[in-house]
């Protein structure tokens, strides 16, 4: 009967390990269905804020936790961002910037490890002004990094309120493995973001280009092509009444012609300056400021210090472009335009510094750039971009009634024309 009795235990001790296993292959089989249905959804999502939000549900979903937030880190203020908080009424947390090293968070930051904390009112690094945000009680938390390569993206968390509730080993290999996966997710979306601007940029200034070119051909080349039409019609009529006075409208009219001729030339060579190809930054500046004093009347002066070095076509290319670009909101907004354009080689230092003055209305420089998303002109942008993308710094200064002069400078010797032939 004992022994019957002792057999009757053991298998029943069997069976509750037996049971145990199942729950915990259960709960396995759950969390793995829980992270491929998560993997899944980050795959197609390329949208950055979408995507966090499912990055955090996703997480919070798979280590059973009563709440979470995700942080981006800042690399500009070294700072670490809420970007999403989800359970525990935190929501109003999103935005909120703490230093990178303040809290549990910023350990997990500055350290690159991962974190189990059992009671998070014990740990002397929990950052209780964040916590009062929440109105949940928490106790225990797990807040792991999230890196892509060697580029610390963020944070991920996950908290729980509930008393000798704890997380373990499992939940904290199954979130920074989560982690890794999200970092990588959020560097696709950011580089799709950033792709879709570009995009957007290009066009807007396609979009500026072939407004500008149809308001040059309107107002220069096409008026004269009318009246050139209009001078030949009333030159047949002069033929037929009174042929003598014929030649002088026709040197008349062939004035005009040259005169529209030599404005299609300037419209060609903006878009195309050839001889900046062919000859280089300054012949090309030099016919270009002679244009413009010829075809469109300004009081324009170009200034060369020094003799300027042969630069690669990327670099003139560049250096042209942020010039027209001045010169032309130069002749846009201010009357009677005096410009002076300056180059000046600094060999000792290996910089080249390069000015576009004039004696406009001038504007109010900060108030222009916080208006570009509503105005849709990149003109200060893309002059930005092309000098930082030869390795230059640009500067705008202006003042209202005062004129404005665009200043930027550039490194000589990894400019230069052979140094582009090697590479």
């Amino acid at each position: 009967m004992s022994e019957s009795l002792q057999s009757k235990k053991e298998l029943e001790t069997k069976i509750n390990a037996l049971e145990a296993e199942l729950k915990e292959s259960q709960k396995r089989i759950r969390i793995l269905n829980i992270i491929s249905e998560v993997d899944r959804s980050l795959t197609l999502e390329l949208n950055l804020d979408p995507l966090l939000h499912k990055i955090l549900a996703g997480a919070v979903k798979v280590t059973d936790a009563s709440a979470g937030s995700l942080l981006l880190l800042d690399e500009l203020t070294d700072e670490l961002v809420f970007a999403v908080v989800e359970g525990g009424g935190g929501e109003s947390l999103q935005g909120t910037r703490i230093a990178s090293d303040k809290g549990i968070a910023g350990w997990v930051a500055t350290n690159r490890q991962p974190l189990i904390v059992d009671d998070v009112n014990k740990d002397h690094r929990y950052y209780h002004i964040i916590a009062a945000n929440f109105d949940i009680q928490l106790t225990s938390l797990i807040c792991v990094p999230m890196i892509s390569r060697t580029n610390l993206i963020g944070v991920l968390q996950v908290m729980q309120n509930t008393p000798g509730r704890y997380f373990g080993p499992v939940e904290q290999e199954l979130l920074s493995s989560f982690a890794s996966k999200a970092a990588i997710s959020i560097e696709n979306a950011r580089l799709y973001k950033s792709l879709k601007e570009e995009r957007d940029k290009l066009v807007i200034v396609e979009d500026e280009v072939r407004k500008r070119l149809a308001r040059d051909l309107h107002d220069g080349p096409t008026q004269f092509v009318a009246a050139i039409i209009m001078n030949m019609e009333f030159i047949k009529e002069v033929i037929d009444r009174a042929p003598e006075y014929a030649p002088d409208e026709i040197n008349k009219t062939l004035v005009l012609a040259r005169k529209t001729l030599k404005q299609l030339r300037t419209l060609l060579f903006n878009l195309r300056p050839i001889t900046l190809e062919t000859q280089g930054l300054i012949p090309a500046l030099e016919v270009y400021t002679e244009r413009l004093r010829e075809t469109d009347k300004l009081k324009v002066k170009l200034s060369i210090k020094q003799d300027v070095d042969r630069l690669s076509s990327r670099a003139e290319i560049a250096i042209f472009a942020v010039i027209q670009e001045a010169v032309n909101n130069a002749k846009k907004y201010a009357r009677n335009a005096q410009i002076e354009i300056i180059l000046q080689p600094d060999h000792e230092n290996d910089q080249l510094t390069v000015k576009i003055k004039d004696n406009g209305q001038g504007f109010d420089v900060q108030a222009v750039r916080q208006r570009y998303d509503k105005r849709g002109s990149l003109g200060m942008i893309n002059m930005q971009e092309r000098i930082e993308a030869i390795n230059g710094h640009l500067k705008i200064q202006s003042q209202i009634g005062k004129g404005t002069e665009v200043i930027f400078t550039l490194p000589i010797r990894e400019n230069l024309l052979e140094n582009s032939k090697r590479t």
